[in-house]
């Protein structure tokens, strides 16, 4: 496989070096508007994602390894032949489970999943918010990691994932969507459930906290009290249970507990970026009409620390 196309440790001035934001712009194009979704959307099986999905990519892409991205793997399944190349993917068009012929314009990978492996394609449970930048494996491993600690059935999960369910024949055009931040918002209002799929607790070396999209899928949820669930990465699980320990000892271990989670989590709004510039756009002008970006971040961290379960130290006034 091709070296990866972003840095690992992501930073204010470290936008991601990728064929997405060269795909989504263009100058004068403007972005379609789709409709907003009026029933509950559908979702892939957690199942699916971990055994078949990366089964039938393994099968097309023989590039495909444990590093891979879903951006590289975006632009294999979406990218002109230069992005391809560039990506260190394949040289000619893949047709993943027929989603690019299903219908005219093509469509979403979920709906091809749906029409080939009915099963693994039922009414959403969760929406996941998390980021394309992610290696493909870990977030599925996160996932079924998730399933395992909440004792469910990962073939009864089904997961709305932005990359699966739109049509991203249409997404990705220059453009983009005009009206994607409502199209998201419903979504998210609709599914009801939010799993964050988080990548590191350190906010300035997060991936997750990089990105608008993520931090705002989180603020809607809050604004529609709405649960949301972490699904941690490996590097995550590590940190808080060394965080734990570090603070054991301490003679107030809730003020050293919720000190650390204040250094750690601190999110920088400004420095936060998304692919398609109007996109970041219309986020942060709906961010200022629900009150700012400082209460934005603030309730953000709440609800990631209550999730965590210190749930108790927001209670009692430490953050």
């Amino acid at each position: 496989m091709g070296s990866m196309i972003c840095p690992e440790r992501p930073g204010p001035a470290a936008e991601c070096l990728s064929w997405l934001p060269n795909l989504r712009r263009g100058k004068g194009v403007k972005g379609v508007t789709l409709p907003l979704p009026t029933e509950k959307p559908k979702g892939v099986s957690v199942d699916f994602l971990c055994f078949e999905f990366q089964k039938q990519v393994k099968a097309v892409f023989p590039e495909y390894n444990n590093e891979t991205t879903f951006e590289e793997l975006g632009a294999w399944i979406w990218g002109s032949y230069n992005d391809r190349q560039k990506a260190g993917g394949p040289v000619n068009v893949v047709d993943l489970f027929g989603h690019k012929t299903m219908r005219k314009g093509g469509a979403s990978l979920c709906d091809a999943i749906g029409r080939k492996y009915p099963c693994s394609v039922r009414d959403a449970t969760i929406f996941v918010s998390w980021a394309w930048r992610y290696r493909v494996h870990d977030f599925v491993v996160a996932l079924f990691a998730y399933c395992v600690f909440q004792k469910v059935n990962p073939k009864s999960v089904f997961c709305w994932i932005c990359f699966f369910n739109n049509n991203q024949h249409v997404w990705l055009q220059p453009g983009g969507v005009s009206n994607a931040v409502e199209i998201f918002e419903s979504n998210v209002r609709m599914v009801g459930t939010v799993v964050v799929v988080l990548d590191k607790l350190d906010a300035r070396l997060s991936i997750y906290f990089s990105r608008l999209w993520t931090i705002f899928e989180v603020y809607i949820a809050i604004l529609n009290k709405l649960k949301i669930t972490i699904a941690p990465m490996e590097a995550v699980t590590d940190a808080t249970i060394e965080l734990w320990f570090r603070t054991e000892a301490h003679d107030d271990q809730s003020h050293a507990l919720a000190k650390s989670l204040r250094e750690l989590m601190t999110i920088d709004m400004k420095a936060a970026r998304a692919s398609n510039p109007e996109d970041a756009a219309s986020i942060r002008r709906q961010v200022e009409q629900l009150g700012g970006s400082q209460p934005m971040s603030d309730a953000v961290v709440k609800a990631f620390v209550t999730s965590f379960g210190y749930g108790y130290l927001v209670e009692d006034g430490y953050l």
